[in-house]
């Protein structure tokens, strides 16, 4: 375990959220306990000129989750995608690009994708939070309502973030997205035009719809599905609406709110696991099969049952999916608060993280100082007697915090964090960073935005989860994890087989240009690297003895597919 802490200030205090979105603060002490001290040089990191960049906030609810980075107009620069209270903003660098006035608040990140798919991305956001009707608006990159949005459903408030898929193949992306009212609410899927899919869509649930749902293929029938947790439960749906067998997953004591589900394939078996949190009577890091069973070795116990609204985040680390969960601190001391678990629920060497400050915003993971190796970048529910927040960085190998972290912007980092990207197109990393002031009873709070440069490579080979659910879809979808500016690789795209295999394998890769593919055994360690130059390609493996492999596979547009292979003779 790793033991840091926070320098000394005579009063600090922490955030916490009710399951209704809802920030409290209070005071704390905060212990003086050394720092360790890693002996590596600090890495160079620059406030760009011109931010932060101040906004009035609502003074009731602040933003969750950050916001988005896309390349809206093809020149190599992500801009910069947010709404503010009931302001929607798209900078272009350093100024702003277009704005917006929103009906309700748009409180959660906006998800881009081409609705279409006639070359020009499109924006999609939900607002609700206040006497204003609430709103699903879909414009074009430039601000402009796409034709039959904004769609509105008797007002309701319509939460989370969307997300995008085409669910039917027929080249247009279809919308997920869910509302409330009066203690329930619906799951609604949305074609591009507005229109709802079919006629068994919404789907109403006997409680309210908690989080961005996910969308993916959970029982490898072909046909994609529909993830999303309810306050009480979490239902998965095939596209005709019906719940799936063995659905819905509850216990009755634990619940759910803002803990958005990630689809990841932990055994390599063509089946999606459901990963996410659950707080409560019973606060759990839970992940589930495609019948909605505890996998084996799971659900793990949040520590001291602190209810957590933490969203996971899934990369893939030494050849297999990694979980990283985490959870708060609601005084001052030292606590584990930041866990990277195998799928068999063992936890990575040098974790749980121990410190003051706990997390319930984004994990986003980046090699940011060069070593080829992840780090981790996470918000903090605390600030210090000054106001000012923390932006921390830790090495996923377990030596402690980056030289240099943690970052300290003024305002709270609380539920949101530092999403990843290249807002000057020159190459290297920028970090977003939203943060907001918090002062109960004033009539008056800020959001502050800001950009951080770093001297790293942006690119999707060094940039493993960038934003909020890994992409701008939303869709939770691990395998489509990759640079938020790049297209998006599903499973079907690439055919491995046979598998299990014995002395070949073939991979097929249609249209997707695989370039190379690395080899990793079952101890993460890579043993083999092959280039690729056909779409079909057969893969000899007389040379590997038997047992479990995991294959990445790189296209030649950055897109990466991971592969658990099984070779038996």
């Amino acid at each position: 375990m790793l033991l840091t802490s926070l320098p000394l200030f005579a009063q600090w205090k922490i955030a916490q959220s009710s399951a209704d979105g809802l920030i409290t603060t209070r005071i704390v002490e905060v212990p003086s306990v050394s720092k360790t001290s890693t002996g590596r040089a600090g890495i160079e990191i620059h406030l760009r000129e011109g931010y932060p960049k101040v906004f009035a906030a609502n003074t009731v609810f602040k933003n969750f989750r950050n916001v988005t980075l896309e390349d809206l107009d093809g020149d190599g620069a992500d801009e910069i995608i947010f709404g503010v209270a009931d302001k929607f903003f798209v900078y272009r660098r350093d100024t702003v690009w277009w704005s917006r006035e929103l009906s309700g608040l748009a409180r959660f990140p906006a998800a881009v994708g081409d609705l279409e798919s006639d070359g020009i991305k499109d924006i999609v956001v939900l607002t609700g939070f206040n006497d204003d009707d609430g709103r699903v608006y879909a414009f074009n990159s430039r601000g402009i309502d796409k034709p039959g949005w904004p769609k509105s459903f008797a007002g309701h408030w319509m939460i989370s973030s969307p997300a995008l898929m085409d669910v039917d193949q027929d080249g247009r992306q279809e919308i997920v997205c869910s509302d409330l009212e009066s203690g329930l609410g619906s799951v609604y899927l949305l074609r591009s035009d507005g229109s709802m899919y079919s006629d068994q869509w919404p789907v109403t649930l006997p409680n309210v719809p908690a989080v961005t749902p996910s969308i993916g293929d959970i029982d490898h029938d072909g046909s994609l599905d529909i993830v999303v947790n309810s306050t009480r439960e979490i239902y998965a749906f095939d596209l005709q609406g019906n719940i799936k067998p063995g659905w819905p997953f509850g216990n009755g004591l634990t619940k759910f709110s803002f803990q958005s589900p990630i689809l990841a394939d932990l055994e390599g078996d063509g089946s999606l696991d459901i990963i996410t949190e659950g707080h409560g009577d019973l606060s759990l890091y839970i992940t589930l099969d495609a019948q909605g069973n505890h996998r084996e070795g799971w659900p793990k116990p949040v520590p001291q049952g602190q209810w957590t609204f933490h969203t996971p985040t899934v990369i893939e680390y030494r050849g297999e999916p990694l979980i990283l969960t985490g959870r708060p601190i609601s005084d001052g001391t030292a606590k584990p608060m930041l866990f990277a678990w195998r799928p068999d629920g063992s936890l990575l060497d040098g974790f749980p993280i121990v410190k003051s400050g706990g997390l319930e915003g984004m994990i986003t993971v980046a090699d940011i100082d060069k070593d080829d190796e992840p780090e981790i970048i996470f918000p903090s529910n605390m600030i210090d007697s000054t106001g000012h927040g923390f932006i921390h960085a830790y090495e996923l190998d377990g030596s402690g915090e980056v030289p240099g972290f943690p970052i300290r912007p003024y305002g709270w980092t609380y539920l949101n964090g530092a999403t990843l990207g290249d807002v000057d197109g020159n190459g290297l990393l920028d970090m977003v960073i939203l943060t907001y002031t918090q002062s109960e009873g004033s009539i008056h709070d800020s959001a502050l935005l800001y950009v951080y440069e770093i001297d790293a490579p942006a690119d999707s080979e060094h940039i493993l989860w960038s934003t909020y659910k890994g992409s701008n879809k939303r869709d939770g979808l691990f395998e489509n994890q990759i640079m938020t500016s790049s297209p998006t690789l599903t499973a079907s795209t690439i055919n491995v087989f046979p598998n299990p295999a014995s002395n070949y394998i073939f991979i097929d890769s249609k249209d997707s240009n695989v370039s190379r593919i690395d080899i990793f055994n079952s101890m993460g360690i890579k043993i083999n690297n092959v280039k690729i130059t056909h779409h079909q390609e057969k893969i000899n493996l007389d040379k590997l003895s038997d047992g479990i492999y995991v294959f990445k596979i790189y296209t030649r547009e950055n897109y990466l597919f991971i592969k658990k292979v099984f070779i038996i003779r």
